[in-house]
């Protein structure tokens, strides 16, 4: 058998020998549209690979999946030896079929094999990972120079005295700087102006271009992040002279080349720093879109890259409210962020949710114009206006800390869906800058009202469901049986469900903690999940969390505002079987969450 497929998980893991084990047993089946594939009476003696058309797999009633081609089943049943439910044809079916000794024999000698094929979700993504990670580095070190931090030219004199070039370190936040003597160009640095100070010379008459260093490295643009780190290494230099046609670019340092090539923060932080208007923070956050393609490129796990780009999202909201704000402004308020950005899982930039709380005895009468330039400047630099307008321009979320209290009250003692929204949205803040003392007492005030209702927090669990319509919507779509389009919210029938069931327990357990996978870790802790749950919602999470960002990424690239549609047409034939698990993972969840705050009696 010469045309097996092996180019798909989990056959893409064996060898030259372990793919002739295959070639050698394997058999073709047929079977028309509507006959039982595996039944419940059947024993599990073959693993199926489709080749052409679709299999319903139904358990109690309910479509659980539909397999096409280069998808495997049933791989569960082999391992269990009993099947579940059954599998029928959805149309003509031509499928490979295996026989278990032949699985047993690749299972034994290949451990990615067995890890793909049988294991539980947070096996399989870490399967997943451990494939993709072997890529990651290699990626980083081919990218090129241009796309790393190079730190602008400053150039003075030879002539310049070794006390005004300090003054001028100082001034432009470096520890280096070139030096032009004639056409030459040489690079004066901190470990020079040791030698400078030992030389016992006065530094207000010792000229930079006798302690500069003339023989610089240079490298051009288009050259890898791997050549310059060889160059550095090849002619024990920190610091490379950058070009591009022959044009001086500017200066690559050592510690920003390694700061790219691990997690890039320290490049991104230098720039907000240097920041004097708020304009210019628009090169600082497209270098941020940059940074989450690069890093997704490079299968960095989605839980790191949401860490970091939530801390940095943070440096520039602080940057552009220092700008705007008038100082005494900044002393007596709080800016918060909330929803997404609030629990640090926002990566891109899909909407803005903040507010302002402000100091009961002080008043500032155009506390609204700046509000109002904060959410204008975030829009102009990326973030999108919220669409249910949870924004400091916004008088319900730019209060007072005494009115802010009243205002959470009422949304408390006179429920609703809105009111439980806002409550939700509210129960993820943080402090972004300026007094946090201003949360700290209104999430108090906020935690002593609520008290111990069950039917309070039963009705907050209820005002997130969503249906998620498994049986029909994109299950529907995957088989290609509805007119429908391919795309299916992917927040809608995955994140959403984690994110506020998860929520909603930490709310009645008094979980303080805001992001979705720290309140898992509590929820541990306190007995109200088990451990196996809690690993499974924390990789399901991570791995819908990775889907949703390399869609925006890609609509990013055509200019479209990022949203949460999932193209199901797009996905890998393993992602499709890991996202498969996920939302059955999702369902068991939802199931928990009715249960625990019994819904069905609302």
């Amino acid at each position: 058998m010469t045309n097996f497929n092996f180019l798909v998980p989990p056959f893409d893991t064996l060898t030259v020998e372990q793919q002739r084990w295959v070639s050698d047993s394997v058999d073709i089946e047929y079977y028309p549209e509507g006959e039982i594939v595996l039944s419940a009476e059947d024993k599990p003696n073959y693993l199926l690979m489709i080749i052409k058309g679709h299999v319903k797999h139904e358990e109690a009633g309910e479509i659980n999946y539909i397999y096409g081609p280069d998808e495997c089943f049933d791989a569960r049943g082999i391992m269990s030896g009993q099947i579940n439910g059954y599998f029928k044809a959805a149309e003509e079916l031509i499928a490979y079929r295996i026989p278990k000794t032949t699985i047993n024999k690749l299972i034994a000698s290949n451990n990615a094999f067995g890890s793909l094929l049988f294991a539980d979700l947070s096996n399989k993504l870490r399967a997943r990972e451990e494939r993709s990670s072997q890529r990651e580095l290699h990626s980083l070190m081919h990218s090129k120079v241009e796309k790393t931090f190079i730190r602008p030219p400053i150039i003075v004199a030879a002539s310049t005295s070794i006390y005004d070039v300090c003054q001028k370190l100082n001034q432009e936040k470096l520890s280096h700087l070139l030096v032009k003597k004639d056409d030459q160009l040489g690079i004066f640095t901190a470990t020079d102006l040791l030698k400078a100070v030992l030389s016992d010379t006065n530094l207000h008459s010792l000229e930079v271009g006798s302690l500069a260093s003339w023989s610089l490295i240079e490298i051009d643009t288009q050259k890898s992040v791997l050549d310059a780190l060889i160059l550095m290494i090849r002619h024990g230099v920190h610091r490379l002279v950058v070009k591009h046609d022959q044009q001086l670019i500017g200066v690559l340092d050592q510690l920003d080349l390694m700061s790219f090539i691990s997690n890039h923060s320290h490049l991104i932080w230098l720039q907000i720093q240097q920041v004097n208007k708020p304009e210019e923070l628009r090169q600082v956050v497209d270098n941020l879109t940059k940074v989450i393609q690069l890093l997704c490129e490079s299968e960095v796990k989605i839980t790191m890259i949401s860490q970091l780009i939530t801390e940095l999202n943070r440096k520039v909201f602080t940057r552009l409210w220092q700008l705007i704000a008038p100082i005494e402004l900044q002393q007596n308020s709080c800016v918060l962020v909330m929803g997404s950005e609030g629990r640090g899982e926002q990566i891109l930039k899909t909407d803005q949710d903040n507010a302002l709380i402000i100091n009961d005895n002080y008043h500032y009468s155009d506390v609204a114009q700046v509000a109002q330039r904060f959410n204008d400047y975030l829009d102009e630099l990326g973030y999108p206006p919220c669409l249910g307008g949870v924004m400091m321009r916004n008088p319900l979320w730019c209060q007072t800390l005494s009115d802010f209290k009243e205002t959470v009250r009422q949304w408390i003692y006179h429920p609703s869906p809105e009111n439980h929204m806002r409550l939700a949205i509210f129960s993820d803040a943080e402090a972004v800058c300026g007094d946090t003392a201003l949360l700290q007492a209104l999430k108090q005030y906020y935690w002593e009202r609520l008290g111990d209702s069950s039917s309070f927090y039963a009705h907050f669990a209820r005002a997130g469901e969503i249906e998620t319509e498994l049986s029909s919507s994109w299950i529907g779509r995957l088989l290609g049986s509805t007119t429908e389009d391919n795309l299916v919210d992917i927040k809608k029938i995955g994140i959403f469900p984690i994110v506020h069931g998860v929520r909603s327990l930490s709310l009645e357990l008094g979980v303080t903690v805001t992001n979705t996978n720290e309140r898992i870790s509590e929820l541990v802790r306190l007995g109200a999940l088990s451990e196996e749950m809690a690993i499974d919602l924390s990789e399901t999470l991570g791995f819908l969390m990775s889907l949703r960002v390399k869609r925006g990424l890609i609509q990013l690239s055509m200019g479209l505002r990022p949203d949460n549609q999932l193209d199901l047409s797009q996905l890998s034939t393993l992602d499709k079987d890991v996202f498969k698990d996920s939302l059955q993972i999702v369902k068991r969840f939802k199931q928990l969450i009715h249960y625990h705050f019994k819904l069905d009696a609302l």
